[in-house]
């Protein structure tokens, strides 16, 4: 049987939460106080990263209180913690800025470093292991350089808002698609290589609405939040956390109606290692060296 530890954004109550189902007693529910956090990050010192709209904010772990908020832009859409103790975070129009902006802040929030890309739209970023960035623009991933210059992009069909893209170690790519309600393998010509989900491969019960932060488990596993929309009172809708096996079959679900309403990211803590950042420049969560 599967029993996961992990945390979740629920965007509709805008609340986050931890649920081990092995230790109950060790759940927690708190609210973000932010809008629209949409990016998670294990970074170290039993924290959580949490980016939301005006930055980002860190929180305990163990109780989920909040230690940490910077909150002094508008439109980030995603966050990530380096390695050096700065924090990258992306948006569209940041800091003056006109186009897919991502700004390195330093350990003071004061920005060190920008690139800039020509576009309207991006949801997460994550970093390759060669520094470059992915970037996920509605319906196509794009791969861009620390100087704003783009390198390649992959349009795919039934990509509606697609939200995270991590690249594996044989140069190809998962990717969530957003509305399209399904993840891809895509080989490193951009072909898909197989479907994960899909509204025509899951049980209507689950009601596939929107497939947002998803995480590659070392076993070939993929857990992911099925979003189910914006606002409160959407928890009896949908399955909302999924995990597929490698053949695409779904292996477990988790879903409480009572406590939640619509998630949007979900972090899986079994076996991490929480004194110490972790990101997947490599695909599987791993913790980063020279961290």
């Amino acid at each position: 049987m599967i029993q996961h530890e992990f945390v979740a954004i629920d965007e509709g109550n805008a609340t986050l939460l931890h649920v081990n189902e092995k230790d109950p007693a060790s759940d927690w529910l708190v609210p973000i106080g932010r809008p629209a956090a949409r990016d998670l990050q294990l970074i170290g010192d039993g924290r959580l990263l949490v980016g939301h709209h005006h930055g980002f904010a860190e929180f305990d772990l163990r109780t989920g209180g909040k230690v940490r908020d910077f909150a002094g832009l508008e439109g980030v859409t995603a966050a990530r913690r380096q390695p050096d103790g700065h924090t990258l975070v992306a948006g569209v129009n940041l800091a003056g800025a006109v186009g897919v902006t991502i700004l390195e802040l330093d350990r003071q929030d004061r920005e060190v470093q920008r690139a800039v890309f020509p576009g309207d739209y991006v949801r997460l970023i994550r970093q390759t292991s060669a520094g470059t960035y992915l970037m996920c623009c509605n319906d196509r991933i794009r791969e861009g350089t620390r100087d704003g210059k783009y390198l390649r992009e992959f349009p795919v069909e039934g990509f509606l808002h697609a939200w995270k893209a991590v690249r594996l170690p044989n140069d190809h790519l998962l990717v969530s698609a957003g509305y399209g309600a399904f993840a891809v393998e895509l080989d490193a010509r951009g072909n898909v290589l197989r479907k994960i989900g899909g509204k025509e491969q899951l049980p209507e019960s689950v009601r596939p609405y929107f497939f947002a932060l998803f995480q590659l488990l070392p076993n070939g596993h993929l857990v992911l939040a099925n979003w189910q929309g914006h606002g409160p009172g959407l928890g009896h809708s949908g399955v909302q956390l999924l995990e597929f096996d490698p053949a695409g079959e779904l292996v477990w679900t988790w879903s409480q109606a009572e406590l939640i309403s619509s998630l949007q990211g979900v972090l899986v803590l079994d076996d991490l290692d929480p004194g110490r950042l972790h990101d997947e420049r490599r695909g599987v969560m791993q913790p980063v060296e020279g961290a």
